[in-house]
């Protein structure tokens, strides 16, 4: 969830500077941005300083706020964003947030993958519930299955249609949400049921 915390950074900092005391927010339901914005602390380090040899970034595309603020960070032709179906025009509203940060409109060079929409925002889909249970017993990474799960489906996707080639620095990035799993009954049989199947 550090992308969060980044993003309150610069938030929190604004308003700091404009002598505020009183932050308010709003978020879905199990919203991490709200948990984050209630605890928000200084001193992360930046994904550049951590992986300076990055190619890609790919990241979850739903309110289109984690995906302007890399953008506005590392440019268009570095980050992928997966769309989850949360709003009708996400490239519009990415675009609107990157002009507003950087000055400058990019939503011809935006790249975003849609193919991991399926059913809408919030419908479980096959690739979807596939991505955590290979991120899960390959990598020890648990995923959610609105964002960070459709986030993995379309890195996977990427390899596979050769949008993404080995030898690039590739970060998936993820997004938090790991307790929006629990309020998915549908989420948590399929990937308990799933898991079940393998040996420990």
């Amino acid at each position: 969830m550090a992308h969060k915390v980044r993003k309150l950074e610069y938030t929190i900092g604004t308003a700091l500077a404009a002598g505020a005391d009183t932050l308010v927010t709003v978020g879905a339901p199990q919203s991490n941005h709200a948990r984050l914005t209630a605890g928000v602390r200084a001193g992360r380090r930046e994904l550049l300083s951590q992986v300076p040899s990055l190619d890609l970034a790919v990241v979850a595309l739903g309110s289109g706020g984690t995906m302007a603020g890399l953008v506005a960070a590392l440019g268009a032709d570095r980050v992928l964003g997966v769309d989850t179906g949360a709003m009708d025009e996400p490239a519009a509203a990415v675009a609107a947030m990157v002009g507003e940060l950087t000055g400058s409109g990019l939503r011809d060079r935006l790249r975003i993958r849609s193919d991991q929409v399926g059913a809408g925002y919030g419908r479980l889909t096959e690739s979807a519930a596939e991505a955590p249970r290979l991120a899960a017993r390959t990598e020890g990474v648990a995923l959610d299955p609105v964002y960070t799960a459709r986030t993995m489906a379309g890195l996977i996707a990427a390899v596979e249609d050769g949008t993404v080639t080995p030898g690039r620095t590739t970060v998936c990035w993820h997004t938090g949400g790991l307790p929006g799993l629990f309020g998915r009954t549908e989420a948590v049989d399929r990937f308990g049921s799933a898991l079940e199947r393998f040996p420990a």
